[in-house]
């Protein structure tokens, strides 16, 4: 009789046996959604930043513990992700800071400190040194490494302090956009000041996302379109869509396969382009008002 009733157990899994039975099994929960390879990231003035799979289909949105406009983010080398907040008040007293999520898109709280005013833009090293841009008050780029306090760059200013950065491969010079017509350069390794990387001012408005690419040229937004200079600084393509719609770009980042994402912040959508062909690839609408698109940017993927 007790042969018979182990039998049925077995055979029923879910069914809750009599006489003795244990409960009923159960599948265990699924494992936690990570940040997977050529996920989108998209910063929002309202806070949150959007989760999206690489074809632009949106997975969820991260609501964070810390107030004030998402503004830049970046991932790291283990692939977590890090977004700026303005100050949320005008004292500056909330905000202000930078906010770490971990890559199943928790948030961690607040990273680093000694922050002056608005940090916007992030970078990191090799070394797993963090690089904050700064728009206002001194507009200091700051450089927050693991067990050392802050060092602070005082780096020559347009209109918005270093407002967008990135880091070039040498692990010592930043490329920067001050609100202003220039690419502008700052060798932290020796604390100097180098001259503007672009040979003109470039076309479209006031500069700001950027990216170094591969071949030693920059990707920049700057206003109405997107330019790309060469490894001397010369412009050699402008990229745009013919949508009719507005156009006043913003942040930009690099997918790795010859394409990129930018963001145009005057109508919130969000654009893939051919780097060589200027073709538009992808497009998909962030769902919230004008003006409220600040950021993008592409996972490279985290340990599973």
């Amino acid at each position: 009789m007790r042969n018979r009733i182990m039998a049925v157990c077995l055979l029923s899994l879910l069914t809750a046996c009599k006489e003795g039975a244990g409960p009923p099994l159960v599948p265990p929960p699924p494992p936690p959604a990570t940040f997977a390879p050529g996920d989108v990231f998209v910063s929002l003035e309202t806070g949150s930043v959007q989760w999206r799979s690489p074809d632009g289909t949106l997975h969820a949105e991260l609501v964070g513990q810390v107030p004030g406009a998402a503004e830049g983010i970046r991932f790291d080398a283990t692939g977590n992700l890090y977004v700026t907040h303005w100050c949320a008040d005008e004292a500056c007293t909330t905000g202000n800071t930078v906010e770490k999520f971990n890559t199943n898109g928790v948030s961690q709280g607040t990273f680093g400190s000694g922050y002056n005013c608005n940090p916007h833009a992030l970078a990191f090293d090799a070394a797993g040194s963090l690089f904050v841009g700064q728009a206002d008050c001194t507009g200091a780029i700051l450089k927050l490494s693991p067990g050392s306090p802050s060092i602070e760059y005082t780096v020559a200013a347009e209109n918005a302090g270093s407002f967008w950065i990135d880091l070039a491969p040498d692990g010592c010079t930043i490329f920067y956009t001050s609100w202003g017509p220039d690419v502008k350069r700052f060798d932290v390794c020796t604390d100097t000041q180098l001259a503007d990387f672009n040979r003109a001012p470039l076309p479209g408005g006031e500069t700001h996302g950027l990216r170094v690419l591969p071949d030693g040229g920059v990707l920049v937004t700057s206003g109405a379109v997107v330019s790309r200079l060469d490894s001397t600084g010369a412009l050699v393509q402008t990229y745009r869509v013919s949508t009719g719609e507005p156009q006043y770009w913003a942040g930009v980042d690099l997918v790795g396969d010859g394409t990129f994402w930018a963001v145009n912040y005057l109508s919130s959508n969000v654009y893939k382009f051919d780097l060589t062909t200027g073709a538009v690839l992808a497009r998909f609408t962030t769902g919230t008002p004008a003006q409220t698109v600040v950021d993008v940017g592409v996972s490279p993927g985290a340990p599973r």
